[in-house]
């Protein structure tokens, strides 16, 4: 199948640049590959479908600088920038192998960074790349088959983002943190022979070699070059997908070709990895390469990837068609940002993402999850915008100002109405018509006084194959004739047409002076984003004498626009009919504000503001992303916390209750309360009464089912989800909410939940006092899952629109609680109350600092959105004003290889750098597949066994209830686990007097914590080594 698209030459408005290599391999004269005959024909500036859109433009993707006047030969006396391209020499051989060898040299040195909390990485520091890839480069190569000679056309009215960022004021980027950015485009060049300007599809090696060197020279650019004809899966099923143009019986989706649409991806995933350094940034575009940010995240962990979708992103009802609809998903979510041009896409994409994947969303966007690579994605609106230089400087020319009086002189005493389109369904041009002639036969009178020109910019490619002539647009344009004959014939009368129709290309002059004589413009497509069209006409539109604009509700910038024009439904022929003469019609005034507006938000909303505000969001995102990366830890020592237990004068213990002390699987919402085995329960009662201790359980249940679990245990309990917590010795339970805060949301939150609940066989709703909680355990997976997401949309679109109260999805249950509570800052108020002390005038209180040989000990399964327990406790027990070298639940280089020899021989950093990396990609591969499943099996590499798992010969024969303290002493003293074990290494925080802090997640996954446990079993085990130690320091003292 022929490549879709032609690229269209602008006369006297392109740039032709010669560049002649004629020494380069396959300069020279050869035969023509294969390509696909089309005309040139200029381009309006707006956004195409791929059947008919030019390769040459990637909307909207930049071209970078202009190159030089000389012309560079090989043969001639000047030489690219010192650095000819011809053939590489050994030095340069060379240097490039060493270049990857020292690449991943400080890969391995920047993961150990990142996990003895090294601050992140400054971006302007130093020279970094930005890496702006997409689908297609912005310009045209044209190659002389004959001479060798390279040229590029380009269009100035083309998006430039280089030049954009460079234009605004403050700056070489307008931005001082792009201020040490250097621009580098990466994309697939639209190559055409000069001779008869037909694509060329084919590229040899020869000539690909000589592309590469000419585009690196003169544009800055990387070139890409992707198999050809394996894109059609995006132009044929993505495009008219996200704009709402379903696949008929026919043609259907499974026909296309999804493998060549991974391989494109992928063959981009190896040209951006190839020009890649730690520090650059990437921005990758639109549809074609929605699977590149997943791509580089699985080989780069580190990489900083930003994604911008320029068209529409569909209904979840509509996107929910595509058969890969997950993969596509996931490919984006790889991104540490992702833009869209306005909120209703943004949260399209949201509830996709529910829908299909069943994500936990906030207002930002999407929780920290292994399809976001263990990183939070924020998804953002940026609105597009034009480039507002290209039009100023056309309108100024006398070209267009005689042209402008032309127009007035020929349609003197008319109202003249515009519209312009390609020839596309999805442009409404038959709907313009019928509202046209709708508004006719209402208001008969305005035949003779108006004149509505509709220009049809044609496509100009040949029918594909397997297409029947005339094809689609020729059957679009023949009903289009049909009807503009039908109006004229009616309300035409001799020397006057109501209708000017014009299929052909009108030249920029002509259309920027229609803009300006204008009375109407009507811009109504089906589906769009950006309305190119009415955005000239509202710039180029003067005030004294300015137009109105119609512009369609399903317009990406019908929200922004709506204060600056007659929005309606192009479906509705008859209020788009009455829409056409209230605008005729309007009072002056009206027409002024209305202008003015939009005036106002055309120049304020450029493509440089655009830009500059991606990029800006790009680095915060990347910088926030470095903070928040999960990585898989290693498993926690037992010996390490029991050994601080021994030694420490203060103790202060955070457990989580499910999947921490309880396994997940436990029934809690069955009316019966649950409970703790005896022998765990004793010893919890025996840390919580130790005088030294501070013992604080967290949890999700409700205040009396913790309250009658752990009733002998006289401990801090916080519950609820943080709403409320409890005191050791205390009855009664102090909330952080008051319930006038939650009259507003909680009766019809329960509502909806109650109505799912009746429809869900086996769920049930359980109301707390200022939250409630939908769970739904007992259901069928399969059922309870969809209707979790439906019930989602509910509470969004319904009582949570603009309540205060957020949704926290949980292990088999949906809670509803205020906004701004959270186990995590709960738990740092209760912190306070322990570790600070009142001044004796009553002043603020000051921090009481426990001393050196203090243990805090963190354990607990928590949800990804209550990760931030383990910041919280980590950051709160580092004194005010002081540095501490590392936080001690993060061990130093030396220590951790100590303890990680005296524990597994064989164990190497590159193992631990391996396995603290598998969970986020591929690139750090130094065993083979099959060696890396063979150690994980005996716990070797990922580490995902607990230090007790080696005394059993089958690790299927661990218990499956909390050991009994027997079953503990058998377990550890043989092999001298602990009563043998060696000296606890020296804490460098002993040195420094602050106390020694162990974060630890259950389970071996991605999290913020330092260490893990393998499952309840584990944490069970550790308690009691625990309780053990305070029953032998309690026997030693009487």
């Amino acid at each position: 199948m022929a490549k879709r698209g032609h690229a269209r030459t602008h006369g006297g408005e392109s740039s032709r640049l010669q560049r002649r290599y004629s020494d380069l391999p396959g300069s020279g004269p050869g035969p023509a590959p294969d390509a696909a005959a089309g005309k040139a024909a200029p381009d309006a500036g707006r956004s195409k479908s791929p059947r008919s859109r030019n390769p040459a433009r990637a909307m909207p993707i930049a071209l970078v600088q202009e190159p030089p006047e000389s012309r560079r030969t090989l043969d001639g006396a000047t030489v690219a920038a010192g650095r000819p391209p011809g053939k590489i020499s050994e030095v340069q051989l060379t240097k490039n192998f060493l270049a990857k060898e020292i690449e991943a040299r400080s890969l391995k040195i920047y993961t150990v960074q990142q996990r003895l909390g090294v601050s992140p990485f400054n971006w302007t520091g130093e020279q970094h790349k930005l890496l702006i890839v997409s689908a297609r480069l912005p310009f045209t190569v044209i190659f002389n088959e004959e001479t060798g000679v390279v040229e590029y056309e380009r269009d100035p009215f083309d998006t430039n983002i280089l030049d954009l960022l460079a234009s605004e004021p403050g700056g070489r980027f307008g931005s001082a943190s792009l201020a040490q950015a250097s621009p580098v485009l990466v994309g697939a060049p639209v190559v055409r022979r000069k001779s008869d300007g037909g694509l060329l599809t084919n590229i040899g090696e020869a000539l690909q070699e000589q592309l590469d060197a000419c585009l690196r020279a003169d544009h800055n650019a990387v070139p890409v070059f992707p198999p050809p004809g394996r894109d059609i899966f995006s132009d044929w099923v993505i495009f008219p997908l996200f704009h709402y143009s379903l696949p008929s019986a026919e043609t259907g989706l499974g026909i296309f070709d999804w493998e060549g649409y991974e391989l494109v991806n992928s063959k981009f995933r190896d040209v951006v990895l190839k020009e890649y350094q730690r520090g650059d940034l990437v921005w990758i575009n639109d549809y074609p390469l929605m699977l590149l940010p997943q791509q580089l995240r699985q080989e780069r962990p580190d990489i900083p990837v930003g994604f911008y979708l320029h068209c529409v992103f569909p209904s979840p009802e509509v996107y929910r068609i595509l058969p890969q609809r997950e993969e596509l998903l996931r490919g984006i979510l790889s991104a540490n940002i992702i833009g869209f041009h306005n909120f209703q896409y943004v949260q399209h994409f949201l509830t996709s993402c529910i829908h299909v994947l069943g994500l936990e969303c906030t207002a930002s966007g999407i929780e920290a999850c292994e399809h976001a690579g263990g990183t939070h994605t924020k998804v953002i609106t940026v609105p597009l915008g034009i480039r507002l230089e290209p039009y100023q400087a056309l309108l100024n020319q006398r070209e267009t100002r005689d042209r402008i009086r032309e127009l007035r002189e020929t349609f003197a005493g008319k109202k003249l109405l515009m519209a312009v389109d390609r020839l596309e369904e999805k442009k409404g041009i038959r709907h313009k018509i019928m509202a046209f002639h709708k508004f006719l036969q209402k208001a008969p009178h305005w035949a003779a006084e108006c004149v509505y020109v509709q220009i049809v910019e044609p496509a100009d490619e040949p029918a594909e194959e397997g297409e029947s002539e005339p094809g689609e647009q020729q059957k679009l344009l023949q009903q289009v004739y049909q009807m503009v004959g039908e109006v004229n014939s009616t309300f035409g009368k001799i020397g006057h047409l109501p209708v000017h129709f014009l299929c052909q290309n009108v030249s920029r002059v002509d259309q920027l002076a229609l803009c300006a004589r204008a009375s109407v413009m009507i811009d109504t497509p089906l589906r769009d984003v950006l309305p190119h069209s009415a955005y000239s006409y509202l710039f180029c539109q003067q005030e004294k004498e300015c137009g109105v604009l119609i512009l369609s509700e399903f317009s990406g910038s019908a929200q922004s626009l709506r204060a600056a024009a007659l929005c309606v439904n192009p479906w509705d022929t008859n209020a788009f009919a009455d829409a056409i003469q209230e605008a005729l019609e309007m009072d002056p005034q009206d027409r002024i504000e209305l202008h003015r507006y939009g005036r106002n938000h055309v120049t304020e909303y450029t493509l440089n503001h655009w830009a500059v505000n991606f990029l800006d969001e790009l680095l915060t995102a990347k910088s926030e992303c470095e903070s928040e990366r999960l990585q898989i830890p290693p498993p926690l020592d037992h010996d390490k916390p029991v050994s601080a237990m021994r030694k420490a004068g203060r103790r202060v213990l955070i457990l989580g209750f499910a999947g921490t002390l309880m396994p997940h699987s436990t029934r809690m919402n069955s009316g019966i309360f649950p409970r703790l085995p005896s022998v765990l329960l004793s010893n919890l009662q025996v840390i919580a009464e130790d005088p030294n201790t501070d013992l604080l359980v967290l949890s999700s249940l409700p205040r009396d089912t913790l309250a009658h679990i752990l009733a002998n245990v006289p401990c801090w309990i916080i519950a609820e989800g943080g709403i409320c917590y409890r005191e050791p010795e205390g009855t009664s339970w102090c909330s952080s909410v008051e319930k006038r805060d939650t009259d507003e949301w909680l009766g019809p939150v329960k509502e909806i939940m109650e109505y799912f609940a009746a429809r869900t066989p086996g769920s049930k709703v359980m109301e707390m006092e200022s939250s409630v909680s939908w769970l739904y355990q007992k259901t069928q997976g399969d059922h309870a899952a969809i209707q979790s997401k439906d019930l989602l949309i509910h509470l969004w679109a319904g009582p949570l629109q603009s309540a205060p109260a957020e949704v926290a999805i949980e292990k088999d249950a949906v809670n509803v609680k205020p906004t701004g509570v959270s186990k995590a800052q709960q738990l740092e108020r209760l912190l306070q109350q322990i570790c600070y002390e009142e001044d004796g005038d009553g002043e603020k209180p000051s921090k009481k600092w426990l001393p050196g040989n203090t243990l805090v000990l963190c354990v607990g399964d928590f949800l990804m959105r209550d990760e931030d327990i383990f910041v919280t406790v980590q950051k709160f027990f580092e004194p005010e004003g002081s540095e501490r070298p590392k936080p001690a639940s993060t061990p130093d280089t030396d220590r951790w290889d100590q303890v990680i020899t005296e524990r597994e021989p064989h164990w190497t950093e590159d193992m631990n750098l391996e396995a603290n990396s598998m969970s986020l990609g591929t690139g750090y591969t130094f065993l083979s597949q099959l060696e890396r499943d063979q150690r994980d099996e005996e716990g070797l590499f990922g580490l995902h066994k607990s230090p007790l798992e080696s005394v059993f010969a089958d690790a299927t024969a661990l218990p499956k209830k909390v050991p009994s303290e027997p079953d503990l002493q058998g377990a550890t003293e043989p092999d001298g686990l602990v009563g043998d074990s060696p000296p606890f290494p020296s804490n460098e925080d002993d040195v420094h007097g602050l106390p020694l802090v162990f974060t630890c997640t259950v389970s071996r996954k991605p999290t913020r914590a330092a260490h893990h446990l393998s499952d309840t079993n584990d944490v069970a085990f550790l308690i009691a080594k625990l309780a053990r130690e305070l029953r032998q320091a309690k026997q030693v003292s009487e």
